[in-house]
């Protein structure tokens, strides 16, 4: 037997991974503290197979790790909604990807002029309009905009080269839902 110590899964992952990516993501980090009775456990799986544990070298992982690119992914879909309280146990599915080059026609209901665009092309466009960024932060439908929220968009909108009209493929609400999607996975 060697001299590595016997961590289980999450220990290991963290302490290999803690190290590499605490120097990209200094001022973010979340603790989880678990005070249950007994230690929880993730059953992961994949294609409905459970994946066993393998045990590493938290100083070998952590020096490799740190030598890579830290690739952002985000949640795309999950079987539970989020912020929805569940029992213990329960199996929640998630699916996550890279979303820089994801299309925005995965979300249903976009401007045409959003159509052939990516996640990062979109944000890249109005990520830094502070106008567009606020009413994004501050709004979660189009329903909910003010009449000047309302004018304030358009006009940002249009500076863009992006033309609102009056029909629901080139309307205010699917431009805003592909602002939306893409502040959603990019910002």
């Amino acid at each position: 037997m060697s001299n590595i110590e016997n961590f289980d899964l999450i220990g290991r992952v963290a302490a290999a991974t803690t190290t590499a990516r605490s120097r990209a993501f200094e001022s973010a980090s979340t603790i989880f503290v678990d005070v249950a009775a007994d230690s929880t456990r993730a059953e992961v799986t994949r294609g409905g197979f459970n994946i066993g544990e393998i045990l590493v070298r938290p100083d070998v992982i952590g020096d490799v790790l740190d030598t890579r690119p830290v690739v952002q992914t985000k949640v795309v879909s999950q079987t539970i909604a989020p912020g929805t309280a569940v029992a213990r146990g329960t199996a929640i599915d998630l699916v996550l990807t890279r979303t820089d080059d994801l299309p925005l026609t995965i979300v249903p209901g976009i401007h045409q002029f959003f159509v052939g665009q990516t996640m990062a092309d979109a944000f890249g466009r109005f990520g830094q309009d502070a106008t567009v960024r606020d009413i994004v932060r501050r709004r979660t439908d189009v329903s909910q905009l003010t009449e000047n929220e309302r004018a304030a968009l358009t006009t940002s909108l249009e500076q863009q080269g992006v033309q609102v009209g009056a029909d629901p493929e080139n309307d205010l609400g699917s431009a805003f839902t592909a602002i939306q999607a893409a502040f959603t996975f990019q910002g």
